[in-house]
C-alpha cells in the first residue's frame, strides 16, 4: 500500500491531505493556539477524530501520546536522540522508527520490517510532503501518525518559501541501516502464506 500525506502551511496551522493508494481517505490537522501540538486524523474535513496526537514537553526529545478512541493512549518516545530512533508500544506490539541516511525512516513491528516512509526532497508553494509504503495489512492510521510525529517534530517550520530543498540526515548512522531491497507485502501474498 501508498500512503502520500501532503502538508499546507498555512499561517494558522498546518493541514495535512492523506491519500491511501491514490484515494483521498484522511485528513489531518493541527490545533490552534496550542502551546505544545495537537494534530487530529479524520476521515472528513472537520470530522471526528478517530486519533489524537498530543506532544509533551521534554526538550530535545520526541515524546508524544497517541489517543485512539476514547480510551486508549500509546506513548511514542525517543531511543536515541542522535541515531534518530524512536519507540512506539501498542499492545503486544512494539514499533520501532528509525532515521536513516538521506530523506527515509524505516518502521518496524516487532524487530520486522512493516514500513518506510521518505520525505520529498523539493517541495514548492506548499510544505513538506511524505510517501509512506506499507504492508497491506499494517495499521495504516497508526502509521499515519508516526509520519505526522516525525513531521511535526524534525519539520516544525511554518516558514516555508516557494522553493525548498531538504538534503535529509547526511550525518547520522542509524540504529538500522536502510532495506533497499525490502517491499511491501501485498494482501493476496500475505493470505497465501497463512494458508500455508
Amino acid at each position: 500500500m501508498q500512503i502520500d500525506i501532503i502538508k499546507k502551511n498555512i499561517s494558522i496551522g498546518d493541514k495535512y491531505s492523506v491519500l491511501v493508494n491514490g484515494i483521498q481517505s484522511y485528513f489531518a490537522s493541527k490545533a490552534l493556539f496550542q502551546l505544545l501540538a495537537e494534530i487530529s486524523l479524520t476521515k472528513e474535513k472537520g470530522g471526528e477524530a478517530i486519533l489524537v496526537i498530543n506532544r509533551k514537553f521534554t526538550p530535545f526529545k520526541a515524546t508524544y501520546t497517541i489517543q485512539l478512541g476514547e480510551s486508549e493512549i500509546l506513548d511514542f518516545k525517543t531511543i536515541s536522540y542522535w541515531r534518530l530512533a524512536y519507540q512506539c508500544v501498542c499492545g503486544a506490539d512494539t514499533y520501532d522508527i528509525y532515521g536513516n541516511r538521506g530523506l527515509k525512516y524505516s518502521i518496524y513491528k516487532n524487530d520486522v520490517q512493516v514500513a518506510y516512509f521518505t520525505e520529498a526532497s523539493v517541495t514548492t508553494f506548499k510544505g513538506d510532503s511524505y510517501t509512506l509504503y506499507a504492508d497491506d495489512e499494517c495499521n495504516k492510521e497508526l502509521l499515519i501518525a508516526f509520519c505526522l510525529i516525525v513531521d511535526n517534530y524534525a519539520n516544525n517550520d511554518n516558514s516555508k518559501s516557494t522553493i525548498n530543498i531538504n538534503i535529509g540526515n547526511i550525518g547520522i548512522f542509524g540504529l538500522k541501516k536502510f532495506d533497499k531491497d525490502w517491499k511491501p507485502k501485498q494482501g493476496k501474498a500475505i493470505n497465501k502464506s497463512k494458508a500455508n
